[in-house]
């Protein structure tokens, strides 16, 4: 059974990351410009207010600090005390381009996707930021979203939303190249789109439907395996949390809703497959005005 652990009627929740290091939930509201903190345990949701658009937060090893994704292009925040400080745009010169979703590989390696501000065209592509100069590896996206890896990193997902395609590579682990793209799954208009994902250790890929109400999971193969219906009509992403890794958080949108109710929470789920961990991206690959930081 899915319940509401949050209701923060947020206008664009994303980008859940369970943070094992201080059992936080971490996630972001795109349109407010907000960075949030859910604690499950004593149920407070703590929040950082930046002037910026955001749409990603993931960890750095060794640090407490954040990486975020924001429409200046890549930032480091300091949680404490709110200071963020920008570290790398890969698009300087496609303004109307934003970042969107971003993770770290098992490696540490950071994948960014940049998406058309608005949707408007397929002028997003897919960064991989390794150490060194960040390389494109994926071009012709409008709006990039749900990134993942197998549990061998031998796989590779990406979603483009405005395509409603769930789409599979095969990843080398040492290298971080990607090859052999295919889709495993698409999605007709009045199904939703693929958003955000993430991946059991039994490498099933669930899946938040946005416009669906629910998420889906999928095998390895694209098989829809269980859907989980949701009381909103825009799921965003999801992650597993929490000490086993068995629950599964899903946060949501409450933007272009007539009448929200708990749209734009954050909910729960508990599941029987643990989940995969985060991986903090390694402190070497981010690239800044001076080379590596």
């Amino acid at each position: 059974m899915i319940t509401c652990v949050a209701e923060t009627a947020a206008l664009c929740g994303e980008s859940p990351l369970w943070d094992a290091r201080h059992g936080l939930l971490r996630w972001v509201d795109i349109t407010r410009q907000r960075v949030h903190a859910f604690d499950p345990v004593s149920g407070v949701n703590t929040t950082v207010q930046l002037d910026c658009l955001v749409s990603a937060v993931l960890l750095l090893e060794g640090s407490d600090a954040l990486i975020l994704a924001t429409a200046r292009g890549l930032a480091r925040l300091d949680p404490g005390t709110g200071a963020l400080s920008l570290l790398h745009d890969p698009e300087p010169d496609l303004p109307g381009n934003r970042l969107n979703d971003c993770k770290a590989d098992p490696s540490g390696a950071l994948f960014a996707g940049t998406m058309s501000e608005g949707a408007k065209g397929p002028s997003g592509g897919l960064w991989r930021y390794g150490g060194g100069a960040p390389l494109r590896l994926v071009s012709g996206l409008t709006i990039t979203n749900g990134l993942g890896w197998s549990p061998d990193a031998r796989r590779f997902y990406l979603v483009d939303s405005a395509a409603g395609e769930i789409n599979v590579f095969d990843h080398d682990p040492g290298s971080g190249a990607l090859s052999n793209r295919a889709v495993l799954a698409s999605y007709a208009p009045d199904q939703g789109k693929p958003d955000g994902l993430c991946l059991d250790q039994a490498g099933n890929l669930w899946v938040a439907i946005w416009d669906g109400a629910r998420v889906e999971c999928l095998s390895p193969q694209g098989a829809v395996l269980r859907r989980v219906d949701l009381p909103v009509q825009r799921p965003t992403s999801c992650c597993f949390g929490g000490d086993d890794l068995r629950r599964l958080y899903v946060t949501s949108a409450a933007i272009g809703i007539d009448k929200p109710g708990l749209d734009g929470g954050v909910f729960a789920l508990d599941v029987e497959e643990p989940g995969l961990p985060a991986t903090p991206i390694r402190s070497t690959v981010i690239i800044g005005p001076t080379g590596p930081m």
